[in-house]
């Protein structure tokens, strides 16, 4: 028995933030229905729309014909959950909103994830991860006090998708005590701070501006190759300077505390770059382990993907059989449950790919199934 085996999701999202919260269910279990307009999502000419979207199965339905909104009310009266990312309002004036959905089905979980939240200034904006990044001063965070910097990584959605999974989580946790289900909702705006949580913190005398830490950074070894050091407190620091043959440093009372050594940055950092500098990137790798003082490669996505030993071991490299792509490789399950395992999902769907199987379902017969098709219901 899978974590979420039974939960039924009915998914009319898009995009990173809210696909990958259902692909989220689906990976734990779920049964995941993805409803897709009729020339697709948004995302799915991007490569990364398979790894938001693995074991879903897709209906492609107009949402603008009276049809295709009765289909998607069939799906939600035996529904768990419903999981929308369209942008405030829209789904009410599709007749998808909470209100009415909650009528047919008084115990379903109404997600939405939307780039401002449903109410305040910009609800009526769109939004993507970047200008959130922009607004929220990531990019100028990681711009170490130059140039603010664009994360290619979409952290913001993919944490928003984080809080969007859990906070259906929760109300399916609370149905089972209330026998109620709830709307649920968050938002890229939601998500960008509370990445940033303990940038947030404010309080009189706490250090502004950005000072670079010399022991928790990228170092270039002898042989060109980087590597970045993560030297985080006073004991792996002397360990550090053990492991370098700088005992000296160690006691050295500039740089006896994390924020000294911030201090006194311009003083420490040639030492050990000129340092880091006399061997080769293995060489100081296996002996800072030998040290127990981490520190990693800078190597590419494919590299750690192919050649690590800890990906393999925990086998989070998954290989499926795609119709469109041929052999398609994506990362696997993230979470490891003792007592109710995952099991794999199976492969993301192509577009329309389980509309007849999900309609017959329904109850719909062949001839309806061609009615609808020839009124441009169903792709």
């Amino acid at each position: 028995m899978t974590p979420l085996e039974g939960i039924r999701v009915v998914d009319c999202s898009g995009y990173i933030a809210g696909a990958y919260a259902g692909m989220m269910l689906a990976d734990l279990g779920a049964s995941v229905v993805k409803v897709e307009p009729l020339e697709g999502e948004a995302f799915r000419e991007l490569p990364g729309f398979y790894a938001w979207n693995r074991g879903k199965r897709s209906i492609a339905l107009n949402l603008k014909s009276p049809e295709g909104i009765t289909v998607v009310e069939q799906l939600v009266r035996d529904g768990d959950v419903f999981l929308e990312n369209m942008r405030a309002g829209v789904a009410d004036r599709l007749g998808l909103g909470y209100e009415k959905l909650a009528t047919i089905n008084p115990r379903l979980v109404y997600c939405s994830v939307t780039a401002f939240g449903s109410t305040g200034p910009y609800a009526d904006r769109p939004g993507f991860d970047p200008l959130l990044q922009a607004m929220s001063g990531m990019m100028a965070l990681q711009g170490f006090g130059g140039p603010p910097q664009y994360l290619r990584i979409a952290v913001t959605d993919y944490y928003t998708a984080s809080l969007a999974a859990q906070a259906m989580l929760t109300g399916l946790f609370v149905r089972e005590r209330t026998g109620r289900g709830q709307r649920v909702e968050t938002s890229l705006l939601h998500g960008s701070l509370s990445l940033q949580s303990g940038n947030t913190v404010e309080y009189a005398g706490k250090p502004t501006g950005f000072r670079p830490s010399p022991a928790y950074r990228l170092y270039q070894a002898g042989d060109e190759q980087w590597f970045f050091l993560a030297c985080g407190n006073q004991p792996i620091w002397v360990r550090l300077c053990r492991a370098l043959g700088l005992d000296d440093l160690a006691h050295d009372p500039r740089f006896a505390s994390w924020l000294l050594r911030n201090d006194n940055a311009a003083d420490l950092m040639p030492l050990l770059e000129a340092r880091f500098r006399t061997a080769s990137r293995a060489h100081w790798l296996a002996l800072l382990a030998q040290h127990d003082v981490p520190a990693a490669p800078v190597q590419t996505l494919t590299e750690f993907m192919a050649n690590d030993p800890a990906v393999r071991h925990h086998d989070l490299v998954r290989e499926y059989d795609h119709p469109e792509r041929g052999k398609l490789r994506m990362v696997g399950t993230p979470i490891v449950l003792s007592d109710t395992p995952t099991k794999d999902p199976g492969r993301p769907p192509t577009l329309g790919e389980h509309t007849e199987a999900i309609l017959h379902e329904l109850g719909y017969d062949d001839a309806a199934i061609a009615d609808l098709r020839n009124r441009g219901v169903l792709r």
